[in-house]
């Protein structure tokens, strides 16, 4: 049976079932009154109808009736489906809350493969749900940001917990490249002050949207950058140390869009930008200090620098080592 509950009008955005009825009475007694009164003009405006006259009008009033009634029963319908829609449609937000609140205590949970199976299920549901993929987003990366310190000494400092980051960023890389099945373009990546010693964000695209990784630390083990393509958005690394890790911009090509290293640290570890293209775009390091220059990004040898990088006073040409 159709509602008739206010509220739930409001929520379908639906006229109540008795002001839909009235509007649809009162234009079938306008149409017939309209009809009634060209007929009677067709016929010469008689005094008396003619009992043919009188019939017509008859059957005119009950086409009236019965038109009026499938328009009633056409109204009714349509409320039906309407209020159907609108109940599927909260059910299923619904579903996807309860999604929400399901992956976000699997990510805080204290064993390592939940917090994996978590994340899983975050990005899952990105994928699923536009309207709040950036909410989903923002979980994840909150979860980079998180304190974190390894327990291990080796090149990929592979603890468990690094399994689990180095997976995450996996989860994100993989909607960045090209050909993804569901791609997270466009949005924002905040990892500032994450602390990143094992990540995978090679052959990653930026056509717009922000990859934060502002004041974040790389202080050992590898990041790779290896392949990336910024054409559009920006990529912060402002106040960023790269106090240890090896971090590789290998073969990256940075055709527009803007990546900034204001205030950076470059004093330990390996930066590398071997094979990598400036044709567009921006990629500043001139407002790193001399003081915090004293392991610098290696470059293909050149005699200046190519258009868009700025260096550091601009007078650094580096040779590939």
């Amino acid at each position: 049976m159709a509602s008739t509950n206010p509220r739930r009008d409001q929520t379908t955005g639906l006229w109540s079932i008795r002001r839909h009825l009235v509007a649809v009475v009162l234009t079938g007694l306008g149409v017939f009154a309209v009809a009634a009164v060209s007929l009677w003009l067709a016929l010469g405006l008689p005094a008396a109808p003619s009992p043919d006259t009188r019939l017509n009008i008859i059957k005119l009033a009950l086409s009236v009736v019965a038109g009026v009634g499938g328009v009633v029963a056409l109204v009714v319908a349509y409320r039906k489906q309407r209020i159907g829609e609108v109940a599927e449609a909260r059910e299923h937000v619904k579903v996807l809350n309860e999604r929400f609140a399901s992956a976000c205590s699997q990510i805080g949970h204290e064993m390592p493969a939940v917090r994996l199976a978590g994340i899983y299920a975050m990005a899952s549901l990105a994928d699923e749900w536009v309207e709040q993929r950036q909410v989903c987003i923002d979980v994840l990366c909150a979860y980079l940001r998180l304190p974190y310190e390894p327990a291990v000494d080796s090149q990929w400092q592979h603890d468990e917990e690094s399994e689990v980051r180095l997976s995450l960023t996996a989860v994100i890389s993989d909607r960045l490249r090209p050909g993804a099945p569901v791609s997270w373009q466009g949005h924002e990546f905040n990892l500032v002050r994450a602390v990143l010693r094992a990540a995978d964000f090679a052959d990653v695209q930026v056509t717009g949207g922000r990859l934060l990784f502002s004041l974040a630390r790389f202080p050992a083990g590898r990041i790779a950058f290896d392949g990336m393509r910024v054409s559009g958005g920006e990529v912060w690394f402002g106040g960023a140390e790269f106090v240890g890790a090896t971090v590789n911009f290998d073969n990256a090509e940075f055709s527009g869009g803007r990546v900034r290293f204001d205030g950076a640290a470059f004093n330990c570890g390996e930066v590398t930008f071997r094979g990598a293209k400036f044709t567009g775009g921006e990629v500043d390091l001139s407002e790193v200090s001399i003081e915090d220059y004293t392991a610098p990004p290696v470059f293909d040898e050149w005699q200046t620098p190519p258009p868009g990088l700025l260096l550091p006073n601009a007078t650094s040409h580096p040779v590939d080592e």
